[in-house]
């Protein structure tokens, strides 16, 4: 059996950052007036100050509003990269003057691939996609815009560097896409702000992609703010935060406890200037990329039963336990082991042995996610167990879990791997998994 890859999105990381702010100064426009009298004298010149231009009010958005610009400028993006194809995360349109067209900006870090040591820096972006899909994060309709070229940040890196955690790219058709503004002002603690996303791990999912916030610091190329704690933030890195006038205060890049990170308008801003645009220019026709049908894999959420019948083998879940111990481990600090027990019986499609390997499934919670931690089959603890294609066979998932989730999710991914070794995914499992009980 080859072994199958698959790569678990949208990388959450808790951290705590330490950041120095800046001011902008702004000069001071002056006139200049000469006096003449008619005794042939010439006075001396006086400098006066101009009155500075009193700044025309803003005026703030209704909530009505506010939903109407998360249904027309937060985006969804399918990738194409040289590995595979996926959808992650969130992404709006910039206006840019310095590049003199319409830029599509998200988060660097979910398009890290998955083998990197730490060194995939902006430089290496533009190889490594091959195109990408802009559709509309609320309702799914596809825009028509595709990926044209990378912008090259040279220095964008992934969290926890979050002042250098952004991508941008140019488009076909991207002409018509509705910009939002950018806010030039530093946020004030207590300011109502708002994260337009699509998010799916959450207890209470909002159709309008609309999410009430709380500013809570501007530290120049950092705005942290406050989400009430129900909500998993699954999907909203690289979306727009923005104030109540409708203006970007920062991208949405990492939770960590009760705080949301983004990186702050007045810092991606700078960089996304100082970039230069690709010559890798990507089709606009994306066909020959496609992995899987033109509707992309089938979404199944299990939200009452914890059954799954895949391509390959019917899946049971059969209980969940959190503990602090897992067999002779004690779980590291801050953190529990949550145990699944499954059974698995093979299908007629398949009737070999199948190998399941740990990054077939992941724990999802609200703020982050992690693939298995190890597979208990009978006495032997491995990164993989095998589905017996004669036998119904039992195993453990271990996974490592905060100590106290808000919610967990089970993703599974079915896929095969054809003859010329290319992954095709079928579905997407989801399966949520009660914090007590079972």
């Amino acid at each position: 059996m080859k072994k199958r890859t698959f790569r678990i999105l949208a990388v959450l990381l808790a951290f705590s950052l330490l950041l120095s702010g800046c001011d902008i100064e702004k000069g001071t426009p002056k006139n200049q007036t000469n006096n003449t009298n008619n005794v042939n004298t010439t006075a001396t010149p006086e400098v006066t100050d101009a009155a500075t231009p009193t700044p025309i009010p803003k005026t703030a958005l209704t909530f009505e509003e506010i939903e109407q610009l998360a249904a027309e400028c937060s985006f969804h993006v399918h990738w194409y990269t040289k590995d595979y194809d996926f959808s992650a995360g969130t992404a709006f349109i910039l206006d840019s003057k310095t590049h003199g067209q319409k830029i599509l900006v998200t988060a660097f870090h979910f398009l890290v691939p998955d083998d990197d040591d730490g060194s995939f820096k902006g430089t290496d972006l533009p190889a490594e996609i091959l195109g990408g899909e802009v559709s509309y994060a609320k309702s799914g309709i596809d825009t028509g815009a595709r990926l044209k070229n990378c912008l090259v940040i040279e220095d964008a890196a992934a969290v926890p560097a979050l002042d250098k955690d952004v991508a941008a790219f140019t488009l076909y058709n991207g002409q018509d896409l509705k910009a939002l503004p950018l806010s030039e002002d530093t946020v004030t603690t207590g300011d109502k702000l708002y994260l337009l996303a699509n998010l799916w791990d959450t207890e209470d999912v909002h159709e309008n992609c609309v999410y009430e916030c709380t500013a809570f610091l501007d530290q120049d190329y950092t705005v942290t703010y406050k989400l009430d704690p129900k909500y998993g933030t699954t999907g909203a890195s690289g979306g727009p935060v923005i104030n109540k006038y409708g203006e970007v205060v920062g991208i949405h890049m990492a939770s960590g406890g009760d705080l949301l990170y983004s990186h702050s308008s007045r810092s991606f801003v700078k960089q996304i200037d100082a970039a230069t645009i690709s010559d890798i220019t990507y089709p606009e026709d994306l066909s020959e990329f496609k992995s899987t049908s033109a509707d992309g894999p089938q979404q199944i959420y299990h939200q009452t039963s914890k059954t799954a019948e895949t391509l390959f083998f019917d899946m049971l879940i059969n209980s969940a336990e959190i503990s602090d111990t897992c067999g002779d481990e004690i779980a590291p600090e801050g953190k529990k082991f949550l145990t699944l027990d499954i059974t698995c019986d093979s299908t007629d499609i398949y009737e070999e042995d199948l190998d399941l390997y740990y990054y077939d499934f992941s724990i999802v919670w609200s703020g982050g996610y992690d693939a298995a931690y190890k597979f208990i089959a009978g006495d032997i603890a491995d990164n993989f167990f095998t589905v017996k294609g004669s036998a119904v066979t039992n195993a453990k998932v271990v996974f490592q879990i905060p100590e106290d989730p808000k919610s967990l999710t089970l993703f599974y991914v079915d896929y095969y791997i054809d003859d010329d070794n290319e992954m095709h995914e079928v579905a997407d499992h989801f399966f949520e998994i009660p914090l007590e009980g079972f």
